[in-house]
């Protein structure tokens, strides 16, 4: 079988190749804020869970067999991500692809293998324009899934994927070819005429290498899996489509922007971060862009954060038909290179969500559908006491949906975020290189969203909704010399009515 496209194209590999990570400050997002993230989602091309809207050409193809291998995927793409202005800035490409196989069941005990390779290269084309310098950034990995144990009740299987990256800053130049060669000119005299051609050269190139391998235990009768896994991923693996943020907080807020008197910029908050489109982004990045420690601190960049080792586990519940699903992530992480100073930081990160549907667990013949989450991360480091972190965050959400007439439902939802302590926030040049740091981050902050209102569903797809937010803000840091924080505590909230029609 055959399949292409050409067009847009929604792509997704693997999490260190191509992927897009969910935006911060969210774990289970509570009903009542999704209509507005709804739009962002649709206006940033976000059509599908972590995929990357391109516009390209992608052709594969897929064989089965009869014994031995089962089935054999090869897929390859190429798309364009910018254009060119004509000046300095070239077009950017990115093509690459996915080859996978399995096997047939090996063992009596259900032994199967699962591999596969992917390949990912994002690059300037220098011959575009007039810019002298461009990207060249390649990602390979191989992944696998190899069952040691399968019958009907339970699954045990060793995961991991490995890899490595190459990323480079390419300048072209002109450069002579051949000797030179003397003519006569119109009036006689000597000319020297020397050919050349442009050459591309690297100015910079660095590499770098990821690996992460565990265990995956699923028991099927209560779909029940939990997984166990280690991970290095070194200081400067650099992965443009895997590493690109879908907020950029390098950003000015694009509503409600400045506060007090001084008109000083106000952070981003978590009533910005669900329906502000100025932060929001689809594009790829040509470096590690700039992240929020008091929402992401130990996982910024998703899987691909680079700089990091440790263990990581992970309890999924997920049955096909069931009143709850539920997930837990703890990842307890070092770093293999410090920044600015010999010592390193820990990390702790905690994430866990349930969605209840109680009108499953009551026999309510009614939409009644409950979302709580949490997530904790802690960053530490030692030393001298310039070089000391303790920086704290805490994010809680919890929200519910209740019909209580026939397609009219009440929706009620409300998200805390706490953070308190001492970071670095690190400035970086030539991809994921450490510049300099700026002032110490020193922040002791409050942030409540609660959001309440109605839906009317027409249609699964179609609705109308009316709702009240508000947002509080208040901060009892006393910020460092050249950081810019809000000047005192705030308040605000909003009104509105959104039709959203999806087809």
């Amino acid at each position: 079988m055959i399949r292409y496209r050409v067009g847009d194209m929604d792509k997704v590999l693997t999490p260190y190749t191509l992927y897009l990570e969910e935006e911060d400050g969210v774990v289970l997002e509570p009903e009542v804020f999704r209509p507005q993230k709804e739009v962002l989602y649709y206006e940033e091309f976000y059509t599908g869970r972590n995929t990357r809207r391109l516009q390209g050409a992608n052709l594969g193809f897929g064989l089965e067999f009869e014994q031995g291998l089962e089935a054999l995927d090869v897929a390859a793409f190429v798309a364009r991500l910018r254009g060119t202005n004509f000046s300095d800035t070239p077009t950017r490409l990115i093509s690459g692809g996915r080859a996978s196989m399995s096997t047939v069941p090996l063992t009596s005990y259900g032994s199967q293998v699962n591999l596969g390779a992917n390949v990912v290269y994002t690059w300037d084309d220098l011959n575009s324009g007039n810019a002298n310098e461009g990207l060249r950034n390649w990602v390979l990995s191989t992944d696998f899934d190899i069952a040691v144990l399968d019958n009907p009740s339970f699954n045990l299987s060793v995961i991991g994927e490995g890899g490595l990256s190459t990323v480079s800053l390419s300048e072209r130049v002109r450069e002579a070819t051949g000797l030179p060669t003397t003519v006569t000119g119109p009036d006689g005299g000597s000319v020297v005429i020397q050919d050349s051609a442009f050459v591309v050269n690297s100015i910079f190139e660095d590499d770098d290498t990821f690996i992460e391998v565990g265990l995956r235990s699923v028991y099927k009768p209560l779909d029940l899996s939990v997984t166990a896994r280690f991970v290095n991923v070194g200081p400067d693996f650099f992965s443009a489509a895997a590493q690109s943020k879908r907020v950029d907080f390098s950003r000015a807020l694009g509503v409600y922007n400045r506060l007090g008197n001084d008109r000083l910029e106000r952070l981003p908050t978590l009533f910005d971060l669900t329906r502000d489109a100025e932060l929001y982004t689809f594009r790829v990045s040509e470096e590690l862009m700039a992240y929020d420690p008091r929402y992401s601190n130990v996982l910024p960049y998703g899987n691909a954060t680079p700089n990091r080792r440790g263990a990581r586990l992970g309890i999924d519940y997920t049955p096909a038909e069931g009143a709850l699903d539920a997930s837990l992530d703890l990842a307890l992480l070092t770093e293999l290179r410090g920044q600015g100073t010999t010592e390193l930081k820990d990390f702790l990160h905690l994430r866990a969500s349930a969605d209840v549907d109680v009108a499953t667990l009551t026999g309510l013949n009614r939409l009644f559908d409950v979302t709580l989450g949490l997530q904790v991360e802690d960053t530490s480091r030692g030393g001298v006491e310039v070089e000391q972190v303790d920086l704290s965050s805490l994010l809680i959400e919890a929200g519910f949906a209740f019909e209580i007439y026939n397609r009219l439902d009440v929706l009620a939802g409300t998200k805390l975020r706490t953070a308190s302590g001492r970071e670095y926030i690190p400035i970086f040049e030539n991809f994921n290189d450490v510049r300099d740091f700026p002032a110490p981050f020193d922040i002791d902050d409050q942030e409540t969203l609660l959001g309440a209102g109605l839906r009317y569903r027409f249609r699964d797809d179609v609705y109308l909704t009316v709702q009240f937010q508000h947002l509080s803000y208040t901060n009892d840091a006393t910020p460092a010399e050249g950081v810019t924080l809000p000047p005192e505590d705030y308040s605000f909230g909003q009104i509105f009515a959104l039709y959203s029609m999806f087809f």
